[in-house]
């Protein structure tokens, strides 16, 4: 079974988009996962946009004055990916319906849509992680065809995914990890 972690630290400032999108292609380019590339890549531009706009107080056009304040990470476990945007925001992230003519309020849609799940949690006692997980489409004679085991061994995968958050969360200075919650 193949794993493998990346992780990227951004600004919040509206050119991490694109770093984030060149990110993933890369990563998933050299975990044999590039099928996946076009959709991770669209929900990592939506997830990280959300961090920028929402999620960095006081975030403006300019960079903050906080270096890097939002962090993507990938997590590869097989065939599947889980990608996370770490923001220090408070904010819940919740999809809307956006107006017929409006600009933006799909972001969460098109995550909803083009990924397998995703969620947010509280890593720590500031801040949040939006993530999301993908699966690469069996019989491509890739990592997506090897066997990842029963349930029990995706709940311990979650598990390990729950500590990862935390322990990137402590990393950032001037908060404490939280231990993560055991999976039922």
């Amino acid at each position: 079974m193949a794993s493998a972690f990346a992780a990227r630290a951004l600004d919040a400032h509206p050119r991490s988009i694109a770093e984030a999108r060149r990110t993933v292609r890369a990563t998933l380019r050299d975990w044999d996962l590039a099928e996946l590339s076009d959709s991770v890549e669209c929900v990592v531009s939506e997830l990280v946009t959300n961090a920028v706009r929402h999620g960095v107080p006081g975030a403006s056009p300019l960079p903050v004055p906080e270096p890097q304040p939002v962090t993507l990470t990938l997590v590869r476990r097989g065939g599947e990916v889980v990608c996370a945007v770490f923001d220090p925001g408070e904010g819940v992230p919740a999809p809307c319906e956006a107006d017929d003519i409006a600009e933006s309020g799909r972001g969460l849609q098109i995550v909803a849509t083009l990924s397998d799940a995703w969620g947010w949690s509280a890593p720590g006692p500031v801040g949040k992680a939006v993530w999301s997980r993908f699966t690469a489409p069996a019989g491509t004679g890739g990592p997506a065809d090897v066997d990842t085991g029963g349930d029990g061994d995706r709940d311990c995968e979650w598990q390990s995914f729950a500590r990862c958050l935390a322990l990137l969360e402590s990393l950032v200075p001037g908060r404490r990890a939280v231990p993560a919650p055991a999976v039922a």
